[in-house]
């Protein structure tokens, strides 16, 4: 088994996670959704950092709750709007019989489903058509149909679920869905998947990435990019570029709900490292984590507490790649959407070879 970065099947490289998506590419409409089901028995956490942020139930899973985990999570468009998604996904999730059981009520199950969402509203023909209920469940049944043997997993990198509108720069290029993980020598998988749609840019105007020194850390000789697209400089389209990053970082390493929020928390520094400005009051930066528990920490204590800050290193590490993947991934358009260009568009040596990474 090979150490280090992988992009691979991304989050799936954890084993039990399952993902679905559905939404819209089209002129017309572009935004979607993506549910995230966690295996049974996952510990999750949260931690927002974001000036504006749209979420569902992120205090449920806050340590010190009563840390029943989550049946779902959910990455959305659509702003608050698109929150309504996280109906469908409950709902779907119910009929499965997916929840916490409700006390006192037999065949009576709760779906705990924990959300952010982009602001993704208008970039399809400029009307605000953001996900709904229908929209999560067909999610919902998506993720729940990858789980059953025989089943095709979803992708998890592209311009599909919630990464269908994302944008980057001011609005200046477009993003999508990424996805890549991490393998520690300690035997931890540490995996991101990012809606990147942020305020700010990956890079310089002349082509250089603020993640750039994190690619050379990992031995990746990459071709350089050009140039990425000028950002806009009025305060009219500044101030109207609402955007927002949200992300899941998972690991199969068994972390109690403080040790797995700790590892959302330290996640944030991926974002830092590879959007500039991150984490503006025009940004709802938003990670989310789930430790599956399939590997257990060392019992010695010095030895456990070096393990969970090599795993929080790896999701930082992680999340910063996958912001460069949700960028290589986004497919590009024909020039009658009246779209952004894409990395693909701008770079397209650099995301073949991106692209290529085992």
């Amino acid at each position: 088994m090979s150490m280090g970065p992988i992009r691979g099947r991304g989050i799936l490289e954890i084993p039990g996670i399952a993902v679905g998506h559905a939404g819209q590419f089209a002129p017309g409409r572009l935004t979607g959704v993506t549910a995230v089901l966690p295996p049974s028995g996952a510990q999750v956490g949260v931690d927002v950092r974001g000036g504006g942020p749209a979420t569902h139930e992120t205090d449920v899973i806050a340590p010190g709750t009563h840390s029943y985990g989550a049946d779902a999570i959910v990455l959305t468009g659509g702003s608050a709007l698109g929150l309504a998604s996280v109906s469908g996904v409950v709902r779907t999730l119910a009929e499965a019989g997916r929840g916490f059981p409700a006390p006192g009520l037999a065949d009576t199950v709760i779906p705990l489903v924990p959300a952010a969402a982009i602001f993704d509203l208008g970039r399809g023909d400029g009307s605000a058509r953001p996900p709904t209920d229908v929209d999560g469940a067909m999610a919902a049944r998506a993720a729940l149909r990858s789980t059953h043997d025989g089943a095709e997993a979803s992708a998890v990198r592209g311009s599909l679920g919630a990464g269908l509108g994302a944008r980057s720069g001011m609005q200046s290029m477009r993003s999508s869905l990424g996805s890549v993980s991490i393998r520690l020598p300690s035997g931890y998988t540490v995996a991101a998947l990012v809606v990147a749609n942020p305020l700010g840019t990956i890079g310089t105007s002349d082509g250089t990435l603020w993640a750039h020194p994190l690619l050379g850390s990992y031995g990746f000789d990459l071709p350089k990019i050009g140039h990425l697209p000028a950002a806009p400089v009025s305060t009219a389209e500044a101030t109207s570029a609402k955007n927002t990053t949200i992300a899941i970082v998972a690991t199969n390493a068994a972390l109690d709900p403080a040790q797995v929020t700790r590892m959302a928390s330290g996640a944030h520094a991926g974002i830092a490292r590879a959007i500039r400005p991150s984490h503006t009051l025009f940004d709802g930066d938003t990670v989310f984590g789930i430790a599956t528990g399939d590997v257990g920490l060392p019992e010695d204590f010095a030895a456990s507490t070096l393990d969970q800050v090599s795993i929080t290193a790896a999701a930082a590490d992680a999340l910063s790649l996958a912001i460069i993947d949700a960028h290589v991934a986004a497919a590009p358009v024909e020039d009658s959407w009246g779209q952004p260009p894409t990395l693909s568009d701008v770079a397209p040596e650099f995301a073949e070879a991106f692209a290529a990474l085992a």
